[in-house]
């Protein structure tokens, strides 16, 4: 749907359209007219962080990471299911879900309870960092801060996100080796495409023409990788990383390096990942009823528009809720960027149920209209 706004809509959790980004959901409130859909309100979801945790944004985040944790005295947390931390994560950030959190308790934390920490996840409408620094609270740490806008913010900033050498080694990937041949041919990760920093600017040809392809940096200088990064951001690939241990890290978590030439071309195709359901078969699911589709969004988000028939089960609660779904019909899970939807089917598949899930950025309006984005 297509939405005029003017003087008179009425913008909550934002001053204005500009700071309302494409990942962003949002409740619209409007009136047809013969001039189109006049939007009356607009107002973006934001997930409530617990009282007394406060925000931090990525610049004071950003400079907390250049030190580094043990010289900033941080302790940073991505709350999201572990495929995601593996795809992408914030430099010096640990992995501990949101759901393993909530399982295992304060023994994933510092002992030290003055340690600062700081959780993020998918987003100003994830809950999972916001419940997971409640959580924290609960056991008793003091100094508590979330980074609200999350992996999705943090690349919209447009600062560097690393891969995990278990994405390197397995993730449907193109992998860049940034290195002169010469170091190349002593040894690389299997799998690589030597491209030399030098030459990236010119071989945006060799790149897959579907923009979600996932890339992987890897070399021995910092500076180039940084700029392979911002190089693919320009050509609109917004899913490139960097494996910034290069090839020390891959050796030392027990893997060989390949000797000689790496490929100079690049071969990609598209493929699911354990679990996932493709855009296609979802919207097919939907509009035939094979399956009943989970809203794995908070019920506030579910309030503001959502998928015909879909029932809201918050992923959170996915693990107490579980009986409430049937046994004798598939499960599609969705909500809006994958990472909850994720979380859900993790959590349902351990309880034996016929379930799968949508990873990607879905917009929903309060009719039910929507688009996905891959």
């Amino acid at each position: 749907m297509v939405f005029r706004y003017g003087d008179a809509t009425v913008f909550s959790n934002a001053r204005d359209v500009r700071e309302i980004q494409p990942d962003d959901v949002v409740a619209i409130d409007y009136r047809a007219g013969e001039q189109g859909n006049l939007a009356t309100s607009i107002t973006r979801v934001v997930a409530k962080l617990p009282a007394g945790v406060r925000e931090i944004k990525a610049a004071e985040l950003a400079g907390l990471v250049r030190k580094g944790a043990a010289a900033g005295n941080y302790l940073l947390i991505d709350s999201r299911p572990p495929a995601k931390y593996r795809e992408s994560h914030l430099p010096t950030a640990v992995s501990i879900p949101f759901a393993e959190l909530e399982k295992e308790g304060e023994k994933l934390l510092p002992a030290d309870k003055g340690t600062p920490l700081i959780f993020y996840c998918g987003g100003l409408t994830c809950v999972l960092s916001p419940k997971s620094a409640a959580l924290a609270q609960k056991f008793g740490y003091g100094d508590i801060r979330v980074f609200a806008e999350g992996e999705p913010g943090w690349r919209k900033a447009e600062f560097d996100t690393e891969s995990t050498v278990e994405f390197v080694k397995s993730g449907n990937i193109v992998l860049i080796d940034l290195r002169a041949a010469a170091a190349v041919e002593g040894g690389h990760i299997p799998r690589a495409v030597n491209i030399p920093a030098a030459q990236l600017g010119a071989a945006e040809k060799l790149f897959p023409s579907y923009k979600g392809t996932a890339i992987v940096f890897y070399g021995d200088n910092g500076a180039e990788l940084r700029s392979a990064l911002e190089t693919m951001r320009d050509w609109g690939y917004l899913n490139a990383t960097m494996f910034s241990g290069g090839t020390a890290a891959w050796q030392t978590a027990g893997n060989e390096l390949k000797k000689g030439a790496a490929a100079a071309s690049i071969s990609y195709s598209r493929k699911l990942g354990p679990g996932e359901v493709s855009p296609a078969d979802f919207k097919r699911a939907l509009q035939d009823g094979s399956a009943l589709i989970v809203d794995a969004r908070s019920g506030e988000e579910f309030a503001g528009g959502h998928l015909p028939g879909a029932l809201n089960i918050p992923a959170e609660e996915m693990a107490k809720r579980h009986a409430e779904l049937p046994r004798d019909k598939p499960l599609l899970i969705y909500c809006s960027t994958g990472a909850r939807s994720e979380m859900g089917y993790d959590v349902l598949k351990d309880k034996g149920l016929s379930v799968k899930f949508l990873n990607a950025a879905v917009e929903l309006a309060k009719d039910g209209k929507f688009t996905i984005a891959e």
